[in-house]
């Protein structure tokens, strides 16, 4: 198999798992974001959403196999959802 061969299992990785991947990037770094208040964290969590979403579907269009792109997409998934759930119950 060729490891530019589009498949259903990278592209579901990169469209879906790259989207809740976003999103649980976004909150991190609306999370942590120093400065400014509120609404300004929020803006600039919210400027990145498109950016980190097309470089997601890109890393996973990269993998060798559908396998490989969820590997990829779910352990920067469960990163950023530590860090998550560490900033709003440790750092808050």
């Amino acid at each position: 198999m060729a490891s530019s061969e589009l498949t259903a299992g990278k592209w579901l990785a990169g469209s879906v798992g790259g989207f809740f991947t976003t999103v649980v990037m976004t909150v991190a770094i609306t999370l942590l974001w120093p400065f400014g208040d509120r609404i300004e964290q929020i803006f600039a969590g919210g400027v990145f959403f498109f950016v980190f979403w097309s470089v997601l579907f890109y890393f996973a269009m990269l993998a060798a196999s559908g396998l490989r792109a969820w590997g990829r997409i779910g352990s920067l998934f469960l990163l950023f959802a530590v860090i998550d759930v560490v900033a709003l119950y440790v750092f808050r």
